[in-house]
């Protein structure tokens, strides 16, 4: 955690009797979050989710509130917390493991991904471990550019490759290929290098 200390008295210049401290520690909300899930998930389990997310070890991504704190900072009850934090476990965005005498959790950050005209096309998902954040979202453009499914430490779930042609998408399937090979080769022969990049790569990753 970040903490700022006055130990000099600004007017005097002494020290003070009691020395002034404000946390300054934060952490990331992605836009896409409360744009696409906050509605969802509903005001109790976003509360508990950053609760859990402000306890993160910035290292290894690693949080260990406990119940009672996570309700004590949440406003809730230990057991509705204990409900909040099974929501979060369902829809994917913590994972929990015992470990003594506590819960361990783990945190996955998700975000859609849209084309230029707002249809969705997939998701990213990775593990979140705070001092790695800013390489990751550089390898999410990285790898969005490149339209690229799998990353070092991202994976992106049913994304599709869209190729536009007089603003018809095609979707990179086997149905897809076959029909293209006789209709226009050329589309062709790139989503099939495409899809075949994507294949190595996860063949890499096994």
């Amino acid at each position: 955690m970040s903490e700022l200390e006055l130990s000099v008295d600004a007017a005097t210049g002494e020290e003070p009797q009691d020395q002034l401290k404000s946390n300054t520690y934060w952490f990331h909300i992605f836009q896409a979050m409360v744009d696409h899930e906050l509605a969802k998930l509903g005001p109790y389990a976003f509360a508990v989710y950053c609760v859990i997310k402000s306890h993160c070890d910035l290292r290894t991504g690693l949080s260990i509130p406990s119940i009672p704190t996570i309700a004590r900072k949440a406003g809730i009850s230990p057991r509705q917390a204990m409900r909040e934090i099974k929501t979060l476990e369902t829809r994917g965005y913590i994972s929990r493991t015992r470990s003594r005498k506590h819960n361990e959790y783990k945190l996955t950050e998700k975000i859609a991904i849209s084309d230029s005209q707002g249809r969705p096309r997939g998701q990213a998902q990775w593990e979140y471990r705070p001092a790695q954040i800013k390489s990751t979202v550089e390898e999410l453009k990285r790898m969005l550019f490149n339209r690229e499914a799998v990353g070092q430490a991202i994976h992106i779930e049913n994304l599709q490759i869209i190729e536009n042609q007089t603003n018809i998408g095609f979707q990179i399937s086997q149905a897809d290929l076959d029909h293209l090979a006789e209709s226009n080769p050329d589309i062709y022969t790139k989503l099939l290098s495409i899809r075949n990049s994507i294949r190595e790569r996860k063949a890499t990753k096994t």
